[in-house]
């Protein structure tokens, strides 16, 4: 499920502040021998523990949007494991400099001489012990969450645009169907109207359907097996108009009225029936189809005489519905 922008802030917002009341909960509860603990109140032991979440909040984000970029591609490793080093080092001079001239005053404890910042700064086994080791060991936390959460991110991505990809691909195949169909309706609508045939008109009627069926029908991922074969035998009628009595046709079915197929899937088939049998034959003409649908299993079984070592070539029809079925 993708967050809100705002629910993402709030998300944010509601991790460090359970982080906070962890830190806050150890600081009170796990006292150690340090005298100056027993000094402070609830209050200022919550304000030392503010100061330290900054440390940890601002390393935690340096590191999972600046740096790991960098760490995730082998060209940029280095690049991203020396800004990292210069985050953390920077970061727990900050944390320092901030503890020494605006904690300690405010805590107003006797703390001994302020240090210098160029004593900070050369300090580097205090800010080690006391403030790097602490600081990444608290974004550690945060680091690891953000990298789970991103990675079902970018999984969910991944699967859209695979999604995306088969959809796209399944949208091109069907348009390469259609206008293929089209144009062998037309033709044989067009056979009627030279002959001036009083089909001609029952012919657009069953055209219209067909068209209604393409443009309104076809839209899902899948159509009522019910519906598609009633298409097909629309299609074969008008196929037989164009043939006339040299074209026979038995089609047998059996279906489930809830058995589902993706649409046109079964008309290349068809198609490939007319151009490379009837097309190619000039003696009768025999179609065979039996479909049957049970058990969650189609089986449609076609057979038609044909010239033999005519017009091998098969087009797209066949070729389409092969990749059709591997999605």
């Amino acid at each position: 499920m993708k967050l809100k922008k705002g629910n993402r802030y709030l998300l944010h917002i509601l991790f460090w502040l359970i982080i906070y009341i962890v830190y806050l909960t150890q600081y009170i509860f796990n006292e150690r021998s340090d005298a100056l603990r027993h000094q402070f109140s609830v209050f200022e032991r919550g304000v030392t523990v503010f100061f330290h979440l900054l440390a940890v909040i601002a390393l935690s984000y340096f590191s999972t949007i600046r740096v790991l970029p960098f760490l995730l591609d082998k060209k940029q490793i280095i690049r991203g494991i020396v800004e990292l080093c210069i985050g953390i080092y920077t970061i727990a001079m900050l944390n320092r400099v901030l503890v020494i001239y605006v904690l300690e005053p405010m805590l107003g404890g006797n703390f001994g001489e302020q240090e210098s910042i160029s004593k900070i700064f050369s300090k580097f086994s205090i800010l080690f012990n006391y403030y790097i080791i602490s600081i990444i060991s608290g974004a550690l936390p945060f680091i690891i969450f953000y990298l789970l959460i991103d990675r079902q991110r970018i999984l969910r991505k991944q699967a859209e645009i695979e999604k995306e990809k088969i959809r796209a691909k399944l949208d091109t195949l069907k348009a390469q169907i259609n206008p293929h169909f089209l144009f062998n309706t037309l033709n044989n609508i067009y056979s009627l109207a030279v002959q001036q045939s009083t089909e001609t008109a029952p012919t657009i009627d069953r055209l219209s359907q067909l068209l209604d069926y393409l443009l309104y029908r076809c839209n899902e991922n899948h159509v009522s097996l019910d519906n598609e074969i009633q298409f097909l035998r629309n299609y074969l009628d008008l196929g037989k108009l164009r043939f006339g009595d040299r074209l026979s046709i038995h089609f047998l079915y059996t279906t489930d009225q809830s058995y589902t197929i993706p649409p046109l899937l079964l008309v290349p088939i068809i198609e490939n029936m007319f151009k490379h049998g009837a097309e190619q034959t000039t003696g009768p003409i025999v179609f065979r189809i039996t479909l049957k649908a049970e058990n969650n299993q189609l089986t449609l079984d076609s057979s038609n005489n044909f010239m033999s070592g005519e017009n091998k070539d098969a087009g797209i029809g066949l070729s389409n519905l092969k990749q059709r079925l591997d999605i």
